[in-house]
């Protein structure tokens, strides 16, 4: 006779798991008397804190100098009621939010990419919700840490909050986002901490705000409640559309911190703009003008079709039906956009990023995948972004051909030739990792990496091998593969498009100044290669500097030799534009004739959302 538990099935875990948050802040859910449900990974792992694969919940509070009690989101009666309710006064809600948004947020990463997100080696990202007393979030790299400040309201924060209410930033789903986009970006270009223009901490700010925004629409039933509201013109939900209400208005603002509508397009602006915030909320803006036009274009049918051809909604409110439709193309268009924008990052050059380069990277990226453009979004995209004074410069047209990153000048591939890389490892590697059933010992295990890390070694020895092909300069050396990954992505024909991505940086000691070498500004040249998983090259992405011997590429043949001397022409007008942006940081830091450190060292995400932005 069979034993009993021959006949009981094993009961799997779940594949989901749904925790509340504030919606998007306290103040909005006092006001609304809603809280968002926020559905993520189930982590079967996880421990107090939460203390999971990716993410590590610390709440220890510096300013009080305790440490407070970690939530158990696997203890029977938080998992009975998805999480626990949301609560100013319990830490562990707060532990709870911070690590729901940020799963959040990396899952969209992971979809969007076509690849399961690790951080370096076997680290995790930090969360500290209760850090330190001050009106302030902001990513360490240094800590890998994002850590939340708490404040007193500001007296003239009358709306929904008493004077001199302690506030939590932690609480707030918007910091959240914006602040873990960070840690993704630098995770993903980790020189994009060296500000060797006025765009790279622009896009930093601007990215993590689109991440933000964007992350409102995951919570289709609060999209429904703006579409009724504003009667579909979703360019009058104001709230929808902007970030951190609550803490714009208790630091003393009067509203929120940022918007992504209500400013008009004047090319002067961005012109004119060098700080990081302003500057990156004009990116954000031209998106949201195309997002909108895009949006209008794409719910013009049911408009008519509710009101029988006019396209002119009549008085009283829309019906559920309609707002249900409205609503889901509002999501469907929010996603497709965001989409567009964290494919392009892979396309970025791994140093020295401009605007000009991003717009170039997503519309790259895009036709890689969506060569059709059905709903024509890249045409208004690059149309928003012109209006508002963004564009690559030096291309010829703004049509698609023309701002397409460059064919490699030769056939390139990394599997053939004296330096060949074999891709066998890397490509097992990344496919194991897109497996949800394997474990975080087969995904990121020591067997994983012996598998991969020879491919690193291969890569740089055929970069060398192809210096001028990709931009770098061979009698230079120090070549280094700063990254290199597959990507599944996505396509229009409904298969997945994989891809290689590898990241080579070259630094470039010979045209740095000052004697000491670990404080001065490091100078990089760099390229990013995407290829086939076959090897063959599809695109490269320069940023070079000039060439220590550029008489020796009179030795060269054409192309390559008209190739070399543009690339080196180029690299000579990067580092005069790099200087001057030097000088001009040097100039205006008040610090600068005291210190031998560089200005632009002390240009960090803390000192850029300290008192003097937030």
């Amino acid at each position: 006779m069979l034993s009993n538990h021959h006949n009981i099935p094993e009961v799997q875990p779940p594949d989901r798991r749904r925790l509340r948050a504030f919606a998007f802040d306290p103040m909005s859910s006092r006001l609304s008397g809603e809280f968002l449900t926020i559905d993520i990974p189930f982590e079967t792992r996880l421990k107090p804190g939460p203390d999971g694969e990716l993410v590590q919940v610390v709440d220890y509070d510096a300013s009080r100098r305790c440490w407070y009690q970690p939530v158990d989101l696997d203890d029977p009666p938080v998992l009975a009621q998805e999480g626990l309710r949301p609560s100013e006064s319990d830490p562990r809600s707060h532990q709870q939010i911070v690590y729901a948004v940020t799963m959040s947020v990396i899952e969209r990463f992971q979809r969007f990419t076509g690849r399961r997100f690790r951080w370096r080696g076997d680290e995790r990202l930090r969360l500290v919700p209760h850090a330190f007393y001050g009106r302030n979030a902001y990513f360490d790299p240094d800590r890998r840490a994002v850590l939340f400040g708490y404040y007193r309201a500001a007296d003239s924060d009358t709306q929904a909050n008493l004077p001199h209410q302690l506030m939590f930033t932690c609480l707030s789903v918007d910091i959240i986002a914006h602040e873990v986009t960070h840690a993704i970006v630098h995770r993903m270009r980790p020189l994009f901490t060296i500000a060797t223009n006025a765009d790279v901490y622009a896009f930093h700010e601007a990215f993590a705000d689109l991440v933000a925004l964007f992350h409102h629409f995951l919570f289709r039933e609060i999209v429904e409640d703006f579409v009724a509201a504003s009667r579909s013109e979703l360019s009058d939900a104001s709230a929808l559309l902007s970030l951190a209400d609550e803490f714009g208005r208790s630091t003393g603002r009067g509203g929120p911190l940022r918007s992504a509508v209500g400013s008009e397009p004047d090319p002067a602006a961005f012109e004119a703009t060098h700080e990081p915030h302003r500057r990156g909320a004009i990116f954000v803006a031209a998106v949201f003008d195309a997002y909108l036009a895009t949006y209008k274009a794409q719910i013009a049918d049911l408009r008519r079709l509710a009101t029988g051809g006019s396209g002119v909604l009549g008085d009283g409110e829309l019906a559920p039906d309609l707002v249900r439709r409205i609503a889901g193309e509002a999501v469907r268009n929010a996603d497709r956009l965001l989409g567009m924008v964290v494919r392009g990052f892979d396309y970025l050059p791994p140093v020295d990023v401009t605007f000009g380069d991003v717009v170039r990277a997503v519309i790259t990226a895009d036709r890689d995948l969506f060569p059709d453009d059905v709903i024509h979004l890249r045409g208004h995209l690059v149309e928003s972004l012109r209006r508002r004074g963004i564009f690559p410069p030096g291309v010829v047209s703004l049509a698609d051909q023309a701002l397409l990153w460059r064919r490699p000048v030769a056939d390139l591939d990394l599997t053939e030739g004296d330096a060949a890389v074999d891709l066998g490892g890397l490509i097992l590697d990344s496919t194991i990792k897109l497996d949800p059933s394997a474990t975080p010992q087969q995904a990121a295990g020591r067997a994983a990496r012996d598998r991969s890390e020879p491919v690193f070694a291969q890569t740089s020895d055929w970069a060398e091998a192809h210096a001028i092909e990709l931009g770098l300069d061979p009698d230079a050396g120090g070549f280094r593969v700063l990254g290199m990954h597959v990507g599944f992505q996505g396509a229009a024909d409904g298969q997945s498009h994989p891809r290689i991505f590898i990241q080579l940086v070259q630094r470039r000691e010979d045209l740095e100044v000052g004697e000491d070498r670990d404080t001065r500004t490091r100078l990089h040249a760099g390229c990013t290669v995407i290829a086939n998983v076959d090897g063959r090259v599809n695109w490269v992405v320069p940023k070079p500097l000039p060439y220590r011997n550029p008489e020796a590429l009179d030795l060269l043949a054409d192309p390559l030799r008209s190739y070399a001397r543009e690339q080196h022409a180029a690299g000579v007008q990067r580092l005069r534009d790099i200087r001057a942006w030097l000088g001009e940081v040097e100039d205006e830091d008040p610090l600068a004739i005291w210190l031998e450190e560089p200005a632009i060292s002390r240009l960090t995400f803390a000192s850029l959302h300290g008192p003097e932005e937030d």
